[in-house]
């Protein structure tokens, strides 16, 4: 292993520098990447860098990095996984021409951020490390009268903001750090989430949100799953298929006040977006829901329903509705956390 530091900057191997990179984005987003994978994906981001290009023939190259450099390389990782938004930046202050007028009207904006970090440095309890409850911060700081309530919720989210984004990885991280999920697994197997009440981790929503190309990609039994979390955020009781032998029904949606009959039946056809859904199953679906006696029924699929299987629905007036590709990425934009 080669590391320095050179006048702002590291002078590493190649190798050393791209997994630190690893071990960074692998606890940041819990996803653990090939060294392969994340050097693919920064030739994408940086085509001009031509180190990456080097990484297999020559690991041991000696590179210097500046330190801003290395958040850049970081970031743009964290963002094409999802786990960072794409417009993510640093900052200090939001809106410099507001911050300017605080300045000129007597608020200091510094005085209030040093005010904050004290109030959180004071509130750091050691037995729930990963969590800091703002609302009495807040409260304490308005109580105190230093600022208007503009100018401390416009600080305190920018102290957030550039948590957030920090690079640099704390002791609590690295315990709670279960060694991460391989990113290809949710494409090949069905990813059971952690918490038996969700049906699929929320780092999972956060890279598809991200990369939407990769939706139709997707294992099956996952599609089925990222429908049932949709539909229990909407507020519904949600029964999950065994997956195989269910008769078509891959989702029982249930109204809470009402479990003796499914409010929705759901049928999931996770396609390449060119392999539409035909209307063959259309019809077939529709005996389904007579069956069940649900109010409705919903195909949900990563491609499109044939013109055929509309026209039928539309003609005969079938108690059915179909969510298309992009109305599957409008959902899964309404579960990104941000």
């Amino acid at each position: 292993m080669f590391c320095r530091p050179s006048m702002g900057a590291i002078v590493w191997s190649l190798e050393n520098f791209v997994n630190t990179i690893l071990d960074i984005v692998t606890i940041k987003t819990g996803f653990s990447l090939s060294e392969r994978d994340l050097v693919e994906i920064l030739s994408e981001e940086f085509p001009n860098d031509f180190k990456f290009k080097d990484y297999n023939t020559d690991r041991a190259k000696i590179v210097r990095i500046r330190s801003e450099e290395f958040d850049e390389y970081c970031w743009h990782l964290r963002k094409r996984l999802g786990e960072l938004d794409e417009h993510s930046r640093p900052f200090l202050f939001g809106d410099i021409e507001k911050t300017m007028k605080w300045i000129e009207s007597g608020h200091d904006p510094m005085n209030v951020m040093e005010r904050i970090t004290q109030l959180m440095r004071e509130s750091y309890d050691a037995e729930n490390p990963t969590f800091i409850d703002p609302e009495p911060i807040i409260a304490k700081i308005i109580s105190e009268d230093i600022a208007p309530l503009e100018v401390i919720i416009d600080i305190f989210s920018s102290l957030v903001n550039n948590q957030k984004l920090t690079n640099t990885i704390f002791p609590v991280e690295e315990v709670l750090w279960d060694g991460g999920t391989k990113l290809e697994e949710f494409f090949e197997k069905e990813c059971i989430p952690k918490r038996e009440e969700d049906f699929v981790d929320q780092k999972f929503i956060n890279y598809l949100q991200a990369n939407p190309q990769r939706i139709e990609y997707m294992h099956w039994r996952n599609f089925e799953r990222l429908t049932g979390e949709f539909f229990k955020r909407m507020d519904y009781e949600v029964k999950l298929g065994p997956g195989s032998n269910d008769g078509g029904v891959d989702l029982r949606i249930y109204k809470k006040d009402d479990n003796s009959t499914p409010y929705i039946i759901v049928q999931c056809k996770r396609h390449r977006e060119t392999n539409q859904v035909k209307i063959e199953t259309v019809k077939s679906f529709y005996t389904d829901v007579e069956f069940e006696g649900a109010k409705t029924g919903l195909i949900a699929t990563t491609s499109r329903i044939a013109e055929g299987g509309k026209k039928v629905v539309a003609i005969r007036k079938y108690p059915l509705q179909f969510a298309e590709n992009q109305e599957i990425k409008n959902w899964i934009d309404v579960m990104k956390k941000r």
